[in-house]
């Protein structure tokens, strides 16, 4: 069958090492800051949009309250997240990292940025054009998946 080559072997095995290493990676880079894989990654969604809300958070992940009040309370006390109360609706509290937080990922990431700048900059541009086309692809495929996984595991209703 076409397609089916040792090409394509060889392929599968390359993106489950790249994937392995993407999470062995954040596990690190979470237990340095003393956290669990959940707990950075949450901390990964306020840092990506600053004011959201712990009922957002719940939304955007599938945690219940209580789960994500308890990360949010642990988050906010070893530093890494400021709460505020919103200024439009006084129950609700607007997240965002700490300005300590931001240098303290900027240090951990510098090395690994400094090592894929030197990759990047011995590629021509070709490339560089099929990397960005295969990793935005790669991309948009898991974002693809992942929804379609949370939309299986949600409760159907009865017609």
């Amino acid at each position: 069958m076409a397609g089916q080559g040792s090409g394509d072997a060889e392929g599968r095995a390359m993106g489950q090492e790249l994937s392995l290493r993407v999470i062995l990676f954040h596990e690190a880079v979470a237990a340095h800051l003393g956290l669990n894989a959940t707990e950075h990654k949450i901390l990964s969604l306020i840092a990506a949009e600053p004011g959201v809300g712990p009922g957002q958070l719940v939304d955007r992940t599938g945690l219940s309250n209580a789960a994500i009040t308890k990360i949010v309370h642990r988050l906010a006390a070893l530093g890494h997240v400021d709460r505020r109360k919103d200024g439009s609706d006084g129950r609700r509290y607007a997240l965002s990292v700490t300005a300590e937080h931001r240098r303290e990922l900027a240090r951990l990431f510098a090395p690994m940025a400094e090592a894929m700048n030197g990759l990047v900059e011995d590629m021509d541009g070709a490339e560089r054009a099929a990397v960005t086309r295969w990793l935005s692809g790669t991309v948009e495929i898991l974002r693809r998946s992942t929804a379609e996984l949370t939309k299986a595991q949600q409760p159907r209703t009865r017609d």
